[in-house]
This record gives C-alpha cells, structure tokens and sequence, in this order.
C-alpha cells in the first residue's frame, strides 16, 4: 500500500510541474525583425491547419509567419492592391482577405481573385469583415452600408451574390462583425443590435428586448466556443451624451444570456476588442488601438475567476488588442499596436518533428479514474473535421471537447469536470471524423 502511495505522489508532483510551467511571451515587430514584419500595427489574425500565422496590417497588407520564415504580400509585391487588411477567414487551404476599400480577396497561396463591385455583386469595395459557413458560402460585412448596399453579403464561392437587408436597413450601418455558431446559423454585429441568420429569417437581439442581457448595441466581436456559446464583445451609449461608451461582454447558450461588465466581474473596461479560446478558457482582448483610451490589455476567464494581463505583470509591451488566434500548437497570438505577440504555454518541451501516424486511434485518457481532470489523446493519419464528444450511461450529451477542423497528427484534449459540471460515475468519450469512430469508457471519481 505504502509503494501505491509513493508512486502517487510521485505522479502528482509530476503533473503539478508539467502543468505549472510559466508561459513564454515573444513580441515581434518591425525593430527586432529586421522589418520582415513591416508593420506593427497587427489588425487581424488567422491561422492554418499547418500552424502558420497570417498577420492582416492597417499599412502594409499581409503576412504569413510559419514560426522561422515571414512571407509579405502587399501591392509592391503581389495581386493584393489593398494595404488595409480590415479581416482573414482561413477555410480549409483558402484565405478569404476583407479590405478596406478594393473589395474582398481569395488566396490559395498561389492564386488570387479580388471581387469587387465593379466585377461581382459585392456592391461596395469597403467591406469591413469576413467569415465561411459550413456550406462553403463567404459572408462579407460593409463597411459603410446605405440603403443601396446592403449591410452583409453572402457569396456561393463561385458566381451568385445575395445581399440582406432588415427592416430598419441597419440604419445605414455597416456589419462590423460576422460569425457562424455551430448549429450554422449566422451573427452579424452592428451598431445598433446583433442580427442572426438561420438560413430562412433572420432575428434581432438588442439591449433591450433581451432585458440587458446584450450588455450593449454596437457589437465589434464575435466568437463561438466549443460548446456552442456564441460570445459578443459590445459597446453601449451614454444616455446623456449619446456616444458610445464600454459596455462588456455577453455570452448566449441559445436561451440564456450571461452579460459581464466592469460593475459584476473583475473587467477593468467594457470595451471587449477580440475573444478567443483555448481549453476550457476565454481570452479576452481590451480597448481599441488608436480608437479609444480606455485600454486595459488582455484578460482570461475560466468561467469562474478572472485573470488579468497587463504590461507591469508580464511581457505583452501593450495595453490594447486588436485580435486573438489560437494556434494548432495551443499558443496564444496576440495582435495589437505593437505588432505580434505569441504566448508558449509549454516552452520547456521538446519539439520534434512530428510523424504523422499511420492510422486513426483513441487512446485510454489519463489518469483514469480522475478528478479533476483527464486528458485524452487520440492520432489523425489526416486532416479533417474531428468532433470529441463525452456521454454518460443514458446517452446523454454532457460534454462537447472538440468540434473543428485539425491537421493530422497527436492531438490531446483535456477534460475538466468543473467545467461541464460531472458528477462522480461512468462516462464513455466518443472521436468522430468523415472515415472514423470509436468510444472509450471512463471514471470520474470525487
């Protein structure tokens, strides 16, 4: 018993240290690069299934960074006449570019085509955001829409442009930020409420008629989380003044509204610039670079406490973000006025390459039993849509870990029972892909 005991410990000391590593933050830009980063000011950010990062400027149009080698393309060099990058959507192997007043690009990485409203039926070349769906359909916000153009447009890839207007025209307001949530439906963001789409009819949600669950009517960010919540980062406006002040941010389940603002949470300014995920948290960027003072860096929810970063407690050089990405490698990308900055949450590992396995496996997760969590690992022989599902003993649906496209190789995912709120008892997880399905039991033992 006492041998049982040791060797606990011992793994316990194990785990504390591997996951109690201080993270790496890595700043680039244009002075330590060497000007391969010709821009500091980082508006936009993707990533691809391959891990690299594409970098959107306000001044010298796009960049691709693999980790080593920057690529530059802007209009000395490449098809792109566009300097203004103002939004990327990486679908699949194709870039889709929103810029600032020459329409919409696609890259394959070799090709480009740019649509514009003398060439398509974009209607206008100021276009302001851009996102896919899963039917392949390109959504692009404008900029400065009017009651000739419409205030999002959707593109079946190929030929056919069709442009939505709702009832009050957007006011003349433009869409500055578009989403597709994991039941497909799409969310556009205005300055006078948030717009769904769910492939018929399209409804509106505003401060008001959600009872402040919105937290305010200019929305500037959108993001969706592994399970489903689709999160809103929002402006209000002053009652006396009528302009826009901070609002929050607001997170919908699909009948729920969750609003956090610096009056009920540990935020330090309402206004919400990017969201991104990574596990189980939510990464929140602050302020707008140039647009406002209130600027209070990034922040990290893990849906119960919140964690602030700002330039006295580590080595992120600004107080306001323009864009967060997660990379394939689980690092933390951060655009902002001072160019890029990554964050290694594991910068002790050893990177070696990585062989790509030679067939689909789940492996047991581990520890098991656990409490209070478990990672699973599972290998991909090739890219594609993965979904990571666990269930308990009634077929229940209790927990959605991964549901995105991956590359192929090891992935592992961990499994927090706080976060999904599991009780002690059996569980099975399930991996699913186009070619592969196979489920695992497990133990949650408190």
């Amino acid at each position: 018993m006492k041998k049982v005991i040791t060797v606990l410990l011992v793994l316990s000391m194990f785990c504390v240290n591997f996951y109690a590593q201080v993270p790496k933050w890595t700043t680039y830009n244009n002075q330590n690069t060497s000007s391969k980063l010709p821009d500091n000011n980082v508006d936009e950010l993707a990533t691809d299934a391959s891990g690299n990062i594409w970098i959107g400027t306000y001044f010298w149009g796009l960049v691709k960074f693999d980790g080593t080698n920057w690529t530059n393309y802007n209009s000395n060099n490449s098809s792109l006449k566009d300097n203004t990058i103002n939004g990327l959507k990486m679908n699949g192997s194709t870039l889709w570019i929103a810029t600032y007043a020459n329409g919409i690009y696609k890259f394959d990485g070799s090709n480009w085509t740019n649509y514009t409203a003398a060439n398509s039926g974009i209607l206008s070349n100021y276009t302001y955001c851009i996102t896919t769906d899963a039917g392949n359909n390109v959504w692009v916000g404008i900029n400065t829409a009017n009651s000739s153009y419409s205030g999002v447009v959707k593109f079946n890839g190929s030929s056919t442009w069709t442009q939505s207007s709702f009832t009050d025209n957007y006011n003349y307001y433009g869409v500055e930020a578009v989403a597709k949530d994991n039941a497909g439906n799409i969310w556009c963001g205005t300055r006078i409420g948030l717009y769904k789409y769910n492939g018929s009819s399209w409804t509106t949600y505003t401060k008001e008629n959600t009872s402040g669950g919105l937290c305010g009517n200019y929305v500037r960010s959108i993001a969706v989380d592994a399970s489903g919540n689709v999160w809103f980062g929002c402006e209000d406006k002053d009652p006396v003044t009528g302009y826009f002040i901070g609002g929050g941010l607001s997170k919908f389940n699909g009948s729920t509204w969750t609003s956090y603002t610096p009056s009920n949470s540990n935020l330090k300014t309402g206004y919400i610039s990017a969201i991104a995920f990574r596990n189980n948290d939510v990464w929140v960027g602050t302020g707008f670079c140039g647009q406002v003072s209130d600027n209070k860096g990034l922040y990290k929810f893990d849906g119960t406490t919140w964690t602030s970063y700002v330039n006295d407690n580590n080595t992120f050089p600004g107080t306001c973000v323009n864009d967060l990405v997660v990379d394939k490698n689980n690092n933390l990308w951060i655009g902002s006025s001072w160019g890029l900055t990554k964050v290694d949450f594991n910068p002790t590992a050893v990177e070696d390459k990585e062989e790509i396995p030679s067939a689909y496996k789940l492996d047991q997760n581990y520890p098991n039993p656990f409490n209070p969590e478990t990672v699973i690992s599972y290998q991909l022989p090739a890219g594609g849509k993965v979904r990571l599902s666990v269930t308990d003993l009634l077929g229940r649906e209790v927990a959605l870990i991964v549901d995105e496209f991956q590359s192929a190789g090891t992935h592992n995912a961990k499994l927090s029972i706080q976060n999904y709120q599991l009780s002690s008892g059996v569980y099975f997880y399930k991996l699913q892909t186009e070619k592969y399905s196979e489920v695992k039991k497990m133990v949650v033992m408190k």
